[in-house]
């Protein structure tokens, strides 16, 4: 017998090995864009690194005025965050009023049924109403620009890759984050991504602010107009109180003096519910909370941005 010789060993065709994100430079780089607009439309363009946001090229004649003109880029991205977060805000607005309105309600409801403090509303002319009620505008920003600062400590300054992994999730640089051994720990939040968090913060509180003191405007207008009959108010002010018009167009039911009741009111209830989401441990956790882990997500997304940046 003739030895066995061995079968021929099937040649496997030579297959080019799946590149991971590390080998893909182009998509590496379309990820960093990516990324640096979703910094832009979620409110914080000073996490982009490498270039500045602002620059614009100037003719010689303005050049002077260049640092004016390099502002004005920022200001249409600030202007374009702000309607978003309007928007945005105004979705949330039946969690807001479902868990702000009882509150503010409980506040306000012994004064509005105090007939001196209609007189006092009533007493106010066009002016001196709307002045009050920039009074109440300047407190609420005081009392934010004093505050939101100690609101930076409770903000990472180190980032732990796992955070950083989950915090990618659904953006630009999931994948690299999710291939990437050695994640940037270290955010580089310096002077300008520290005063672009703050405006993020300041705006973000006073958008919801005045998106509470408008419900609650409109909730005592309307409770007013079913709840204080005509016969109430001429018993408070001695003589029967005329409609309201606006722009012309008599309103039933709805009198001058509920509509400045209803404005002072509304400033107050906004400056207790500023108060209120910063300071008490339940409504903060409501209101205050989901802001700041917005911006926990954006700083822990940034190091992943300059993880892949660092790359040759």
């Amino acid at each position: 017998m003739s030895p066995s010789t061995p079968e021929p060993v099937p040649e496997v065709p030579n297959t080019p090995t799946p590149k991971t994100p590390e080998t893909h430079p182009e998509a590496a780089k379309a990820a960093l864009a990516a990324t640096e607009r979703w910094f832009i439309r979620q409110g914080v363009p000073h996490f982009v690194e490498g270039r500045r946001l602002g620059a614009v090229r100037v003719p010689p004649a303005l050049r002077p005025f260049a640092a004016v003109l390099e502002l004005v880029p920022l200001g249409m991205m600030l202007a374009f965050w702000t309607i978003r977060r309007v928007v945005a805000e105004a979705r949330e607005m039946g969690h807001l009023a479902v868990r702000a309105l009882p509150l503010l309600a409980l506040f306000g409801m012994v004064i509005f049924f105090s007939s001196d403090f209609w007189r006092v509303a009533a007493a106010l002319d066009s002016g001196w109403l709307w002045g009050t009620a920039g009074f109440f505008v300047v407190l609420i920003q005081a009392f934010l620009v004093a505050r939101l600062p100690e609101e930076f400590g409770t903000l990472p300054k180190a980032c732990t890759a796992d955070r950083i992994r989950a915090s990618c999730a659904a953006t630009p640089l999931a994948d690299f984050a999710a291939a990437e051994e050695h994640l940037t720990a270290d955010p580089r939040l310096g002077p300008s991504q520290r005063r672009n968090m703050f405006v993020y913060l300041l705006l973000s509180q006073t958008i919801q602010v005045s998106l509470l003191s408008w419900m609650v405007f409109f909730f005592y207008v309307v409770f007013g107009a079913m709840a204080i009959r005509p016969e109430v108010l001429k018993a408070w002010f001695g003589h029967p109180v005329p409609d309201a018009s606006l722009l012309g167009v008599r309103v039933p039911g709805v009198s001058t003096e509920l509509i400045h009741v209803a404005v002072l009111l509304a400033g107050l209830s906004a400056l207790y519910f500023a108060i209120t989401a910063l300071t008490d441990v339940v409504y903060r956790r409501q209101f205050f909370d989901r802001t700041l882990a917005e911006l926990d997500r954006a700083i822990h997304l940034r190091c992943a941005y300059l993880t892949v940046r660092r790359r040759p």
